[in-house]
């Protein structure tokens, strides 16, 4: 975990202090750049934790106990036609997810489903975008030790080139991309391969 932080599962977080209370500090959240990661956080979050399909990871100031970012962990199934994959790309998952007779990949992987940090704390005091990648990197290296798993997966908004500068930036690689008919929107799918810390990439 990055120094100066701390970081709470939401559902540990709400046993603490209650739901009234896990509510009251959730509405200090705000991220005016994506409003989508701040529904998700107020409206969506809780929800999701209860019903297992997603956990949310809060990261606090470790010496004000302000909220300064979260991200939202997912356990999902993948699949890629082998075909669209660069040689490269295709050797490389090919050692962590299984081929079919059609030539597909099929694998689960960890999804970064949401991740934001908050805005409605000084500009001098927020999180660096690159520890909440971290700190989530961390989550899933504790979760590998128990049931296995390497791949990490990252979606970004295909017309949001500042978002492939940062992914790449910390680690993530362009795969693949899908089209979203329901909201309209090309999303390019991004891996890094989850390393322990001590090896190299």
């Amino acid at each position: 975990m990055s120094a100066g932080l701390k970081t709470f599962s939401l559902t540990e977080y709400e046993a603490n202090i209650g739901g009234e209370g896990l509510n009251e500090f959730l509405d200090s959240f705000s991220c005016p750049i994506n409003p989508e990661v701040e529904h998700f956080l107020k409206y969506k979050a809780v929800l999701s934790a209860k019903l297992s399909s997603s956990q949310t990871y809060l990261v606090c100031s470790d010496t004000t106990g302000e909220l300064l970012g979260y991200y939202t962990l997912v356990l999902k199934s993948y699949s890629v036609n082998g075909a669209k994959l660069s040689s490269a790309n295709r050797r490389l998952v090919s050692r962590f997810a299984e081929a079919d007779d059609a030539g597909n990949f099929n694998a689960a992987v960890y999804l970064i489903a949401q991740i934001g940090k908050n805005f409605a704390v000084a500009e001098k005091d927020r999180v660096a975008g690159g520890d909440l990648i971290a700190n989530a990197l961390d989550e899933f290296r504790a979760i590998k030790k128990r049931v296995g798993g390497k791949l990490v997966m990252i979606e970004r908004e295909s017309d949001r080139p500042k978002l492939l500068a940062f992914y790449t930036k910390n680690g993530f690689k362009s795969w693949t991309s899908r089209f979203n008919a329901k909201d309209g929107v090309t999303y390019d799918q991004m891996f890094t391969v989850l390393n322990d810390k001590k090896e190299t990439a």
